[in-house]
């Protein structure tokens, strides 16, 4: 990772900054790339910006969990249910899918808030067929507030947030989900 944010330093302020940074995100979306470190470099780099690649993030994250999705589709119609066979029966993967369809909200938003890597979401979400208006609109959200916790803090604090980012961001997050987990099971 450290060539990666060299090479990253050398671009992050060049008229095609954002570019690289826009086809960054849209590849997490489908591939494994560490958005939120890059996230907090750019907006380490150039704190005046922060909330603008916050915003470039959530609206780029869209794209690219439009590609998973339609990557997971085509997993999906390419031999999605032969795939299937070997691991489960037919009737159980259909309960599962309905499960995930009927939790699609708290598991959308929870998994695109988490650490967890969004392309699992991505992909599962197309192989599995979700409704693709309210997964987008789940995922844009929830980005959407990581991305702009992140680009936030570091505005607002700079570069002491990245220590504490890179050691303790994930045990917040996973505290913040299993807040939100016990509330539902309290509701319900």
């Amino acid at each position: 990772m450290s060539t990666m944010y060299q090479w990253l330093g050398k671009h992050v302020n060049s008229w095609y900054g954002t570019l690289i940074f826009v086809l960054l995100v849209v590849i997490e979306g489908f591939f494994v790339i560490p958005i939120s470190t890059i996230l907090a470099f750019y907006c380490l780099a150039n704190r005046n910006r922060a909330l603008f690649y916050a915003l470039v993030a959530t609206v780029t994250s869209v794209l690219g969990a439009l590609t998973g999705y339609m990557l997971g589709t085509l997993i999906w119609k390419a031999g999605g249910k032969d795939l299937i066979a070997y691991i489960a029966s037919p009737e159980k993967f259909d309960q599962l899918v309905e499960q995930f369809k009927q939790n699609q909200l708290w598991t959308t938003f929870f998994v695109a808030l988490s650490p967890v890597p969004f392309k699992l979401l991505t992909l599962s979400a197309g192989f599995c067929q979700l409704p693709l208006l309210p997964f987008l609109g789940l995922s844009m959200t929830a980005r959407g507030l990581r991305f702009f916790a992140i680009a936030g803090a570091i505005s607002l604090w700079g570069e002491k947030v990245q220590f504490y980012l890179n050691k303790y961001f994930y045990y917040l997050v996973a505290a913040g989900i299993a807040f939100f987990i016990l509330l539902w099971f309290l509701v319900h």
